[in-house]
């Protein structure tokens, strides 16, 4: 037993020495366009074959200065930049609720590299390395948020050991006198992908098939504009390059699938984090049966619908159960399609700055519940 305990006071002292290197000899943070608030900083991280990999990384931060009530950290898909979350950004700002936003590896701000694999562990570990050299994240809470591709990420940096730890280790690394374990509150999955391949891959050959063919490089000056044509005209997504085309495929071959259950399993063991659910019912790349089978996943869960235009209905209903002890609210939007960040933008606020409040009662919801 006592080797136990030692061998797992050296695991936690070992992530703790991490993130306390990453922070201090490796954080020179640049204004990257002072206008939008994005910043640039050299964050270093490995792809899943070993291989360290250094970039400038691009990020979006609406408050740099601290003072926030919470912090949200939200993680595009594939295609996607920080200005998918663009809609969130005003109002949660006017409450004190600060938004971090990385931008991922060759979609379009972030610089690429040839070695990047874009697995869930490659992209993990680059997303924390832009959290951990964000300042002035105070004692505050901590929310993950993850849209489509970024839906799983969000998910598994939450849970991960870097961010939620054990109680015995708070008393061994005391960070303002709250635990890490305590700063993760919440996790909001959008329109996520699941267990199983979903139709916006299929067939999955197809992607196998080019990406080796880009892999060649050879005929690359032909297939990076296809992708760029296929993606902007025939998907509705926009990417900025060819090139951003085919890096966000290469994303579209690395869903984990199972392997996001470990972190599911982490979840329903902290009830101390909230985790909302949304998709959509009219998704054209993720199915809501494929939805819905993810959800399941997660226990003490309220499941809801909402199939009108006006969200009070469903707002109130997703407050409630979070009050009412349920750790995860699964919300289906019946008629949207695939960008709730966008279309159902004040939900998402109302439901966060509802979470929020719960620790910092100044905030409350633009909702009002006192009606039937």
């Amino acid at each position: 037993m006592l080797s136990l305990h030692r061998s797992r006071f050296c695991q936690l002292s070992g992530l703790y020495l991490r993130k306390l290197i990453k922070r201090r000899s490796f954080s020179t943070k640049r204004i990257y366009d002072a206008k939008a608030g994005l910043y640039s900083v050299p964050v270093r991280f490995r792809n899943n074959k070993g291989d360290l990999i250094t970039l400038d990384a691009v990020y979006q931060d609406t408050m740099p200065e601290g003072g926030q009530r919470a912090t949200v950290f939200a993680v595009h898909g594939a295609p996607g930049t920080h200005a998918d979350f663009k809609y969130l950004v005003p109002q949660l700002k006017n409450n004190n609720v600060r938004m971090i936003m990385p931008n991922f590896p060759g979609l379009g701000f972030t610089p690429s590299d040839p070695r990047l694999c874009c697995e869930n562990e490659e992209r993990n570990e680059f997303a924390q390395a832009v959290l951990d050299s964000v300042d002035n994240l105070g004692t505050t809470a901590l929310i993950f948020m993850g849209h489509s591709r970024g839906g799983e990420n969000a998910l598994q940096i939450a849970t991960s050991e870097l961010n939620v730890v054990g109680r015995s280790s708070s008393a061994i690394f005391p960070t303002d006198g709250r635990s890490l374990k305590e700063k993760v509150r919440g996790i909001v999955m959008l329109n996520a992908a699941g267990l199983r391949i979903h139709r916006g891959i299929q067939p999955y050959w197809k992607i196998d098939y080019f990406i080796r063919l880009l892999d060649l490089e050879v005929f690359n000056f032909i297939l990076e504009p296809f992708l760029y044509f296929v993606y902007n005209r025939i998907m509705g997504l926009k990417v900025p390059t060819g090139a951003a085309a085919a890096m966000a495929l290469r994303a579209m071959r690395t869903f984990g699938y199972e392997k996001i259950l470990p972190s599911v399993e982490t979840v329903n063991s902290r009830p101390e984090i909230k985790l909302l659910h949304a998709f959509s019912g009219q998704d054209y790349f993720i199915q809501a049966d494929v939805s819905r089978e993810l959800a399941m996943k997660f226990e003490n869960r309220v499941d809801l619908e909402c199939s009108t235009y006006d969200s009070k209905d469903v707002t109130r209903a997703t407050i409630e159960a979070f009050s009412g002890g349920a750790q995860t609210v699964s919300v289906n939007f019946v008629d949207e399609g695939h960008f709730l960040q966008k279309f159902r933008a004040q939900y998402l606020i109302d439901v966060i700055l509802a979470l929020v409040s719960e620790l910092s009662p100044t905030i409350r919801p633009d909702v009002d519940l006192s009606t039937n």
